[in-house]
């Protein structure tokens, strides 16, 4: 049995979905989820009736009543059979309509899409769910939310005004929005039900998304980072689409040298050829890999700093941009997507044989470190913090400070721009760490920094250039031995 608020649905295509008639009179839809999808010879009535969902709202109930008073029963059998059809394959959109105003749409956004029953009990309460979100998209308001396979337009303010009321627990009867119908609201419950919206609030223990521990463990923005940097839940492009090919230049793939008082400082160049007979087994090194937080009393040096930072992260070989790849690009021993290596590493300097406290930027290219200043009440922040954050009392002897380049990815790749440099991120960390390990060298992730804290010391833009990540180095304590 069909719930009456689903009734006083209007009907729509989806946006995106088209359809036409070849010379032959047969019909077909276009839609971006799928090929072209035949349905053959349609009598004039079922062509009727396509031709108002691509321009008008109609219920299910006024486009069977229209099919009826022209060709009978059976062929209302065909249509229901079609628009089943198209639901099922998430092409059609739904709209809520109070008097002659469409207040909202609901737009399925994936091919997983499925419209729920939307049972409503006036004995419940309701809420919505604490994933869901209201953002300007154009000149329009949506409502998402990450457990959701559709977006909802908020075409007036009285469905921007029902979402407010269903922020706390309410019984759909006690539901009033001023200037809408109780008929119009009741639709629009049912619908944001049936999508995912809107859930039961039980009285004890909160809804389900807080009792049940799959759902209470996600954060709002942990839950919305992994669904929008996927496809599946989105409209958004996802991948390389050079989504500003056309604007701006693609960002050099190296930065800029930074301008100092100083000059750059030259670093230690390890024999490569002898580490490679005189290194332990990789297998030894992957074994040993473990966070060391405790810190030798003799400080790291200068070169063991060059020998690590020549290791992990040089500029290896320098690639020419081609038709296939729009961008110039570096090679070095860590990889990157997309090899557009957008992490510049900067050292917060405490304690280090051979160079003074301070803040640095390592030129992979050049194998130098340029000093941006000394040490700073910002930089004994950003010592001090990594401290906290990995439960020491003492300062690191040197903080490595992964810093993106943002655009560098953002250039080239759509949807999953921030993705990546966290997987970029991720991957100089093991290289970092395996190095580290196979020199004794003491090394640990840092959980958390202060991102805003880094872009006052180093002077960089927060939305240009700032941290991603932070990894504590320094010397072994004696007797501790990979």
């Amino acid at each position: 049995m069909m719930e009456p608020w689903r009734r006083r649905l209007g009907l729509r295509f989806r946006e995106g979905v088209n359809w036409s008639r070849d010379e032959g009179g047969a019909a077909r839809l276009t839609s971006p989820s799928f090929p072209p999808i035949p349905l053959g010879a349609l009598p004039q009535a079922l062509l009727a009736a396509f031709e108002r969902l691509g321009a008008e709202d109609p219920t299910i109930e006024a486009l069977a009543e229209g099919v009826a008073a022209e060709d009978g029963p059976l062929v209302v059998a065909t249509l229901l059979h079609h628009l089943r059809r198209l639901e099922q394959l998430a092409l059609l959109a739904y709209a809520v309509r109070d008097g002659n105003t469409t207040i909202a749409v609901l737009q399925p956004i994936s091919p997983w899409f499925s419209l729920g029953s939307g049972a409503i009990t006036s004995e419940r309460r309701y809420v919505l769910s604490r994933f869901a979100y209201q953002r300007r998209v154009g000149e329009g308001l949506v409502l998402e939310s990450p457990r959701c396979h559709a977006l909802l337009r908020i075409e007036d303010a009285r469905t921007a005004a029902l979402c407010f009321a269903l922020a706390r627990p309410t019984a759909p009867a006690a539901l009033a929005v001023p200037g809408a119908s109780s008929e119009a609201m009741t639709t629009l419950v049912g619908l944001l039900i049936a999508a995912g919206f809107v859930i039961p609030a039980e009285d004890a223990g909160g809804t389900e998304e807080e009792q049940a521990f799959e759902l209470a463990s996600w954060s709002f923005h942990d839950l919305l980072f992994h669904a929008r940097s996927r496809p599946g839940r989105h409209l958004g492009p996802c991948g390389k689409t050079y989504p500003f090919r056309d604007r701006v230049p693609p960002p050099p793939a190296l930065r800029p040298p930074r301008t100092t008082a100083d000059p750059p400082i030259a670093l230690y160049r390890p024999d490569l050829d002898a580490l490679r007979t005189s290194d332990r087994p990789f297998t030894a090194v992957l074994e040993g890999r473990r966070s060391v937080y405790a810190q030798g009393r003799e400080p790291i040096s200068i070169e063991q700093l060059g020998e690590l930072l020549y290791r992990s992260a040089r500029v290896c070989a320098h690639v020419a941009a081609t038709p296939e790849c729009a961008y110039d690009f570096t090679l070095r021993p860590s990889p990157s997507g997309g090899a557009c290596h957008d992490l510049e590493i900067y050292l917060a300097v405490d304690r280090c044989r051979g160079l003074s406290a301070g803040l640095y930027h390592y030129d992979p290219d050049a194998h130098t470190l340029s000093r941006i200043q000394g040490r700073t009440p910002e930089v004994t922040a950003l010592l001090t913090g990594a401290a906290f954050a990995t439960c020491r009392t003492e300062l690191p002897q040197v903080l490595l400070c992964l810093a993106s380049r943002f655009q560098r990815v953002s250039w080239s790749y759509e949807g999953i721009s921030y993705s990546v440099t966290l997987k970029n991120a991720g991957v100089l960390y093991q290289t970092f760490y395996l190095v580290a390990t196979a020199m004794d060298l003491a090394c640990s992730g840092v959980g958390r920094g202060d991102s805003d804290l880094f872009c006052k010391a180093a002077g960089t833009n927060y939305y240009a250039e700032t941290t991603v990540g932070e990894l504590v180095l320094g010397s072994r304590p004696e007797g501790d031995e990979a």
